[in-house]
C-alpha cells in the first residue's frame, strides 16, 4: 500500500526528531542544574527551550505512538470489548482520533503562523519555530491513522471473505 510506504519512510526522519528533543531536554536541563548549583549562575534560557524541546517529544511521540497503535484506549478497548459491539468501539475510537488530528492542524497551522512574529522570551527566536511541531506531528497522525484504520478495514473485510488479516 502507497500510504504504508509513506508513513515507513517518514518514521525514520521522527524517530530522529524524537531521539533530539529527548537528547536536548536532558542537556539542557542537566546544564541548567550545572550553571545553577555548582556556578551560581541561572540560565533562564536553558529553563524555556526545555520546555520547547519536551513539547516536541510529547508531539513527535504522540504521532509515533499513533502509528505503532500504542495509544492506552484502542488497547484497552481491544483487551475488554469483543465481538460486534468492540469493533465498533474500536473504529469509533479510531474515526474520533482522527477527527481530532484534523482539528489540531486546522487550529496549529495559524497559530504558527501568527507565532513566527513573536520572539520567545529568553532568545531572539520566532515562537513560530517551535510551534512547527504541532501541525507537523498533526499531518503525521493524521497519515498514521489514516493508514491504521485502512489496515483494520482490510482486515475485517480479509476476514469475512474467508481471508487471513
Amino acid at each position: 500500500m502507497i500510504l504504508t510506504n509513506i508513513n515507513d519512510r517518514l518514521m525514520k526522519p521522527l524517530n530522529c526528531m524524537i531521539v533530539f528533543s529527548m537528547a536536548l531536554t536532558t542537556f539542557l536541563v542537566f546544564l541548567q542544574i550545572v550553571n545553577r548549583f555548582v556556578f551560581k549562575i541561572p540560565m533562564p534560557w536553558t529553563d524555556e527551550f526545555a520546555k520547547y524541546a519536551f513539547v516536541w517529544l510529547a508531539m513527535y511521540g504522540s504521532a509515533k505512538a499513533v502509528r505503532e497503535k500504542s495509544h492506552i484506549f484502542v488497547d484497552i478497548v481491544e483487551m475488554f470489548l469483543k465481538g460486534t459491539f468492540g469493533k465498533i468501539c474500536t473504529y469509533a475510537a479510531e474515526i474520533i482520533s482522527l477527527i481530532f488530528y484534523v482539528i489540531l492542524l486546522v487550529v496549529s497551522v495559524p497559530w504558527m503562523l501568527e507565532g513566527m512574529e513573536v520572539l520567545a522570551d529568553s532568545a531572539e527566536i520566532s515562537m513560530g519555530f517551535f510551534y512547527t511541531c504541532f501541525p507537523i506531528s498533526a499531518v503525521l497522525m493524521i497519515l498514521f491513522a489514516t493508514e491504521n484504520l485502512i489496515i483494520r478495514m482490510k482486515g475485517v473485510n480479509a476476514k469475512t471473505e474467508g481471508g487471513e488479516a
